[in-house]
């Protein structure tokens, strides 16, 4: 993702990754950034190649999907939050709940699919700047 794109959702409900003072394709009204701090998901690589999106929330909202090797950065206010991902059938996932604050305003984590003997799960971990392909 472009260092100056953002994952945002406009008022009417339409998620897309977007630049500030961009106009949403839905509505055409102008986009607004929530104030506050910034999260940063990357979606490692798979062996097996799925390729398909993995459905993010945020929040119990959705907020599109994320490729294979992809990054993006979310916009959202200080306080806590759950970060959720799923994809397809319901499969098992780990929330991560994180906190933004004016002291640490970004938070970055990874996500990846973890193949079981029965069924495959989704892991999210916590990440560092260093981690993160941005």
């Amino acid at each position: 993702m472009a260092n100056n794109m953002f994952r945002v959702k406009c008022s009417c409900g339409h998620v897309m990754d977007a630049g500030v003072g961009s106009v949403c394709p839905k509505c055409k009204q102008q986009v607004a950034f929530p104030q506050g701090g910034s999260l940063y998901l990357y979606r490692k690589g798979s062996p097996l190649g799925v390729a398909g999106g993995f459905g993010i929330y945020i929040d119990g909202q959705p907020m599109g999907l994320i490729g294979n090797k992809q990054t993006v950065c979310i916009p959202l206010p200080f306080g806590q939050h759950n970060l959720h991902v799923a994809a397809g059938m319901n499969r098992k996932c780990t929330d991560l709940v994180f906190n933004l604050t004016p002291e640490n305003p970004v938070a970055y984590s990874k996500v990846y699919m973890k193949m079981g003997f029965w069924a495959n799960s989704f892991v999210i971990e916590p990440a560092t700047r260093e981690e993160m392909p941005i």
